[in-house]
């Protein structure tokens, strides 16, 4: 629906407009009423309307004054229509000169107003259609290019194009606000529009699916950033999950990716702890326990998962969740948990790569073992940490014998519908990401053939129905069979059948 809103200093007036009229018809709704210029610039300044219905003479702030004021101090006015009770050339004249939609005279004519409503309907529908393209337009734009920041580019055209964008050249200090949430991103987005600030990008969306938008600090831009994550927060947390999270830098664009990685790691802290809210990165503990993280351990740990070796698991599991330099267990409750959060993530990752039940998994081990955030002995931990790194194995392994197997599938699929092209073993196996030699015995084991003794098969057979029910000749045969040299066609096709092509004809 469009916004209207409907200024006049008679309450009659008003009256009139808002019962006589179908502005429903014709995709209107009346946003707000004003009997005066003032409280009039007031609404249009917090409704953002798409229409103004304004009489001229009005106390304080005359109709052509709102016109003019709202032209020169709004990036986007609203469409204007006059009504008046002075049929005035000068009047009319004025409102052509202020680009007025159409000045309309008092008493109100219903049948006069509906026609102006028709053809404002389209041109604002036409010009929200137009913005939507842009915008869809801009935010490709802008993901491109932020993804080319946070991936670590640093060449002088980006950064001109993002300096020119943040209208930010020679301001050192950068923030990011980054908003993780389950509700509609494109509610987050809507609102993150409507109260963009001079000094603050377009948002982007990174590659967890997480909100987000830069601000250089100019003016207020960082404060008002600030002030909108949390309106964020206190609007949807009562039916979302949402965490908002703040990182500041200095040193101008080249400070855009560390600013990014800063609320990264606080939207990671809180999630860790298992809250939603408002975090700055400034204020997380120093040396907190998501710094402290086992890589190593970690690392020896999947290896073990992956390749199977259950009796090797135990060890590896108490590994990752000791002391790093004693090898002893731990009695700090938070370190212990962050390593099998650590390890959570790494399982998952790795389920998610196979196409696996991420919540299904996730959801047996907690039927084991109970939720990570009610353990508080070192004990539980450790039976948790085994549950979970023991169903993981066994999940994986079957999940990567299942994905083999589709894949082993597909490759068979591939090869009955290309078999007259030029087809490679080697080829296949990097094309569906898997070992050529591991590939050859699968196909074989799928399919009861070598893949070279299968694919023959296949184009023999092309070649006898087309011996059976065309007239083409035999090197045409031989192409359209996949086989481009007629000489080795013709070898192949004896050593296979016990008789040439030609004589093959001849029986059938």
């Amino acid at each position: 629906m469009m916004d209207v809103l409907l200024v006049d200093d008679e309450p009659w007036v008003l009256e009139g407009l808002r019962t006589m009229v179908n502005w429903e018809k014709h995709g209107f709704r009346i946003c707000g009423e004003a009997e005066n210029g003032n409280a009039a610039w007031t609404m249009i300044e917090l409704l953002h309307p798409d229409l103004v219905f304004t009489d001229i003479h009005m106390p304080s702030v005359s109709g052509l004054d709102l016109i003019d004021r709202s032209r020169h101090e709004l990036a986007k006015p609203p469409r204007f229509v006059i009504l008046s009770g002075y049929d005035s050339f000068e009047y009319a004249k004025t409102a052509l000169e202020q680009r007025v939609e159409d000045y309309l005279l008092k008493p109100i004519d219903e049948a006069e107003i509906e026609t102006v409503l028709e053809q404002m309907s389209r041109k604002i529908q036409k010009e929200h259609d137009s913005e939507k393209l842009y915008q869809r337009e801009r935010a490709l734009y802008v993901n491109c290019l932020f993804k080319r920041l946070l991936q670590g580019e640093e060449s002088c055209e980006l950064k001109a194009e993002v300096e020119e964008m943040l209208q930010m050249e020679g301001h050192e200090n950068m923030a990011c606000l980054l908003i993780e949430t389950d509700m509609c991103k494109e509610d987050v987005h809507a609102r993150l529009h409507g109260v963009a600030e001079a000094h603050w990008s377009e948002p982007f969306t990174d590659a967890e699916g997480r909100i987000g938008v830069f601000a250089a600090e100019i003016e207020d831009s960082l404060t008002l950033l600030e002030m909108l994550g949390r309106s964020l927060f206190e609007m949807h947390s009562a039916h979302a999950s949402i965490i908002v999270a703040f990182g500041n830098e200095s040193g101008g664009v080249g400070a855009m990716r560390t600013a990014y990685e800063k609320a990264q790691s606080a939207i990671k802290w809180k999630r860790y702890h298992q809250g939603c809210g408002i975090v700055h990165h400034q204020d997380l503990p120093q040396n907190n326990a998501l710094s402290s993280v086992n890589q190593k351990a970690l690392t020896n740990l999947m290896e073990i998962i992956m390749s199977g070796e259950e009796e090797r698991l135990e060890a590896k599991v108490q590994a990752l969740l000791a002391k790093p330099d004693s090898g002893q267990p731990v009695s700090e409750i938070e370190y212990v948990r962050v390593q099998l959060l650590a390890l959570e993530m790494g399982v998952l990752k790795k389920l998610k790569e196979l196409d696996g039940d991420v919540d299904h998994f996730m959801l047996h081990v907690q039927n084991m073992s109970g939720g990570i955030t009610e353990i508080d002995s070192y004990p539980v931990f450790l039976e948790y940490a085994l549950v979970l790194s023991l169903h993981a194995l066994k999940t994986l392994q079957d999940q990567r014998k299942e994905k083999e197997c589709n894949t082993i599938f597909c490759v068979v699929q591939y090869v009955n519908q290309e078999f007259r092209e030029k087809l490679q073993l080697q080829e296949l196996a990097q094309k569906f990401h898997m070992n050529a030699n591991y590939l050859g015995q699968a196909f074989k084991q799928q399919t009861g053939k070598a893949f070279r003794e299968y694919l023959n098969d296949k184009r023999i057979e092309e070649a006898k129905r087309l011996l059976r029910q065309s007239c083409i000749s035999i090197a045409d045969v031989a192409v359209n069979s996949g086989y481009p040299n007629a000489d080795y066609f013709v070898s192949q096709f004896k050593r296979m059948t016990g008789m040439a092509p030609s004589a093959y004809r001849k029986q059938q």
